[in-house]
């Protein structure tokens, strides 16, 4: 070994040997200072109230006393060390409890000195603002059951996309192959419609982009949507300035939120009422390949491709629209919708739009049978406002229940005091309870109510024998309703709900049970209540012309638009489209806003005169005999035109003539407008 090396080692061995003499001696003297810590003697004990009347000085001195000791001892302490000429080792864990204790003694004191040195009244003020706080608890001023309303209204948005359902249903890979076969039977109807269909294609945006790739919505932003989940193939566009506003957050809970337009949206919607106002679809489609996202546009295309049968487009367009709208809402719109706390107010024609896409794809759905999607989106419109229900959807929800497997759901919905009072006269909802009961297994108290909903409702249940072919039993046979509106409730009804008692098990329970009731019994009074506009808005959307017809006049004249039907009396408009400002001003006289105007009169007069052949706008040759009502709905049913489209053409006719006789144009046929208007 090298003498370097063994330097080295020898000095390795010198360092390990002082630094054990080092541990050894610290040692010692842990062990001295544990024996000299001698526990000290306990003070007598001093009589409670002796401690009671004590002085706050005394305790202030001790403390002061107290922390002079322990400073001191803690100073000798230290002295007493030697100091180590190596490194030193930790201090024991003995004087860092010492000092902690120090501290806390300390700080007692500090305190103390800092709250002497307050006058009395900042002592009064302070002791007043926390005996404040501590008493101070949140007010709750909701109504327990408005709660309990809210809890049943929320909304499971997972349940708001048919995708999902039909997914469950079929699966996955059927799903896929569906969506091929409605893009291919699209395309072939759109083939065989020729131009119409053609404008309908491109105005849904299926457009290849450069280099022969389809221009789509990104997934992010076809996933992130509260309502409708977007597709590929939709175009790539803003909303066009649709948005949402909080309104006003109300004491109860709940939150009102308001959809707003801005000023190029605005602008757009002039646009609309111009093309409405034309009567011309083409106009319209190349309105929304400009404006891929304008909801009256889509809302009136999707119509238009309903009346020609192309049900995919038309579902197309709806969902389209409610994707626009779930873009535009507030941040906090998602999560009180959930909560069932989200607020519409009907009075405003935006929030109108949105009650109208819902409603009209709630019809789109049920032709798929997605009928737990349905009751959700059915849900949500009635969640928006339960007080007023603006589209009856009470006379629907509880058949959608049924087919959509929420029976009991809808039981909670009825047993609820809010419901059970504004419920209480409605037919539907008491015959599709005793059913709810059935499907939830409670057999006996489903005899029980549907017994009750057959005495009080006879009529009703005499209309379902008929639509189910059965023999009526005494206690119902005959019986028929008394007023109008008890004759529209009944056949709502039994139209709707015959498949749900269609069964042999549903179909032997109503006989039975009907069979059971007295035919003595005597009937409820009679409640003569109106048709309200609410009720005509659910029968406009069911498209059914059996229970239009049972609409009464009063309502059906107020129908002028298919984009907002039967607005509400206290109507809230929040702007005027600049197409309507100009229409309501007095013609300026100019000759080419004349000719338009009688170029389109003289349209509509060919459109009515091929509709129906006794339609003489001028008056000229032979009187012709006026035609009875059944010629004329039998002339309406065969040309496949809606009844909503012939009374905005009249409309329109009218204000044509109007329009020329204001600004002095020689018009032909002014004469006829009485003979149109009773038609």
């Amino acid at each position: 070994m090298s003498s370097r090396a063994l330097r080295k080692a020898q000095r390795e061995r010198e360092e390990q040997e002082q630094l054990r003499k080092l541990q050894e001696e610290h040692e010692e003297q842990d062990e001295d200072s544990e024996e000299e810590e001698a526990p000290a003697a306990a003070p007598p004990k001093q009589s409670l109230f002796a401690m009671l009347n004590e002085d706050g000085a005394d305790d202030e001195d001790d403390a002061e006393d107290e922390d002079e000791d322990v400073h001191q001892d803690e100073s000798e302490q230290e002295a007493e060390k030697p100091t180590p000429t190596q490194p030193t080792p930790k201090p024991s864990t003995k004087s860092k409890k010492k000092k902690k204790k120090a501290k806390k003694a300390a700080q007692p004191a500090t305190s103390y000195k800092a709250d002497a040195s307050l006058d009395d009244i900042d002592l009064a003020l302070k002791s007043l603002s926390t005996k404040a706080s501590g008493t101070a608890t949140p007010t709750n001023t909701a109504d327990p059951n408005t709660n309990e309303v809210c809890r049943l209204l929320s909304v499971d948005t997972a349940s708001l996309h048919a995708a999902n359902e039909m997914r469950r249903l079929f699966g996955r890979a059927a799903l896929e192959g569906d969506n091929d076969d409605d893009n291919n039977a699209g395309g072939r109807r759109r083939n065989r419609g020729g131009a119409q269909q053609a404008g309908l294609a491109a105005a849904l945006g299926r457009r290849p982009g450069p280099g022969g790739r389809s221009d789509g919505l990104a997934a992010l932003s076809r996933r992130r949507n509260i309502f409708i989940q977007g597709k590929e193939e939709w175009p790539v566009a803003t909303s066009g300035g649709l948005g949402m506003e909080v309104v006003e957050k109300r004491s109860d809970g709940t939150v009102e939120y308001a959809f707003v337009h801005s000023r190029i949206y605005q602008d757009v919607q002039g646009q609309f009422e111009t093309c409405v106002a034309s009567m011309d679809p083409q106009r319209m489609v190349l309105l929304l390949q400009h404006n891929p996202y304008h909801i009256s546009t889509l809302l009136q295309v999707s119509e238009i491709a309903k009346q020609e049968r192309d049900h995919t487009t038309s579902g197309d367009l709806l969902e389209r629209a409610l994707f626009s709208f779930g873009r535009a809402v507030h941040s906090t719109f998602s999560a009180n919708l959930q909560q069932g706390k989200a607020r519409l107010d009907f009075r405003r024609p935006e929030n109108r739009e949105f009650w109208l896409a819902a409603c009209r794809y709630i019809s789109n759905l049920g032709m798929r049978s997605t009928w737990r999607t349905v009751y959700e989106w059915s849900k949500l419109l009635l969640s928006l406002d339960p007080e007023n229900d603006p589209y009856c959807i009470s006379l629907v929800i509880d058949q959608y229940a049924i087919r959509g497997r929420q029976p009991q759901n809808f039981l909670d919905l009825v047993n609820n005091p809010i419901f059970t009072t504004k419920w209480k006269h409605l037919p539907n909802v008491q015959l599709s309870r005793a059913l709810a009961f059935i499907r939830v297994g409670n057999a006996a108290k489903g005899k029980q109510s549907l017994y009750t909903a057959v005495s009080r409702f006879p009529w009703v249940v005499a209309r379902l024998f008929q639509e189910l072919n059965l023999d009526p039993p005494p206690s119902v046979w005959g019986k028929s309703p008394r007023t109008d509106s008890e004759k529209l409730h009944s056949e709502v009804y039994a139209i709707r709900a015959k498949d749900l008692w269609n069964t042999p098990e549903a179909s032997e329970l109503l006989v039975e049970v009907s069979s059971a009731v007295s035919s003595e019994v005597p009937e409820p009074p009679v409640v003569d209540r109106d048709i309200t506009l609410d009720e005509g808005r659910h029968v406009l959307m069911s498209d059914m012309p059996t229970l239009i017809a049972l609409l009464p006049r009063s309502i059906t004249a107020k129908v002028t638009s298919a984009s907002d039907p039967l607005p509400p009396q206290d109507n809230q408009a929040t702007y005027t489209p600049a197409s309507t400002q100009r229409a309501v001003q007095p013609p300026s006289g100019a000759l080419g806003g004349a000719a338009e105007s009688l170029r389109e009169l003289q349209g509509l007069y060919r459109f009515f005169s091929e509709l129906f052949p006794w339609f003489n706008p001028t008056g000229e040759g032979e009187e012709r005999p006026q035609p009875s009502e059944e010629e004329i709905e039998r002339r309406i049913a065969e040309s496949g035109v809606s009844e909503e489209v012939i009374v905005q053409r009249t409309q329109r006719l009218m204000d044509l003539q109007q329009r020329l006789i204001s600004v002095g144009e020689p018009e032909a046929g002014a004469e006829a407008a009485p003979a149109v208007d009773d038609e």
